[in-house]
């Protein structure tokens, strides 16, 4: 697995907001297509951030598989302990995520 992507699923495991928005690029695009949720930045995408803590805090967020080519990738991921399974898709910028879609289904 790339190490980018391993330093990407700890940064959410950690539970620090800021770990996972250093990992972007300033004009981020990260959208939750489930959800319809869209945002546009670092603040945007901090905020979302932050939300998914409330909503599931003590998460741990398993990569299970990765893809990358040039730079372009997709991840295969479970949120542990709830075993929800989904999937991201995306491209870098000088080695940040510029753009992120990601799809899951909760069990």
């Amino acid at each position: 697995m790339d190490t980018w992507v391993t330093t990407y699923f700890d940064a959410w495991t950690s539970g620090d907001p800021h770990a996972v928005v250093a990992c972007f690029d300033p004009e981020v695009e990260f959208e939750d297509m489930p959800t319809g949720h869209r945002a546009h930045g670092l603040d945007e995408a901090r905020a979302f951030v932050e939300r998914a803590y409330e909503k599931a805090p003590g998460a741990r967020y398993v990569a299970v598989h990765s893809l990358t080519h040039q730079d372009e990738y997709v991840i295969e991921w479970v949120m542990e302990p709830m075993g929800l399974r989904g999937a991201s898709v995306g491209t870098l910028r000088a080695g940040r995520i510029l753009t992120n879609r990601d799809y899951w289904s909760a069990p």
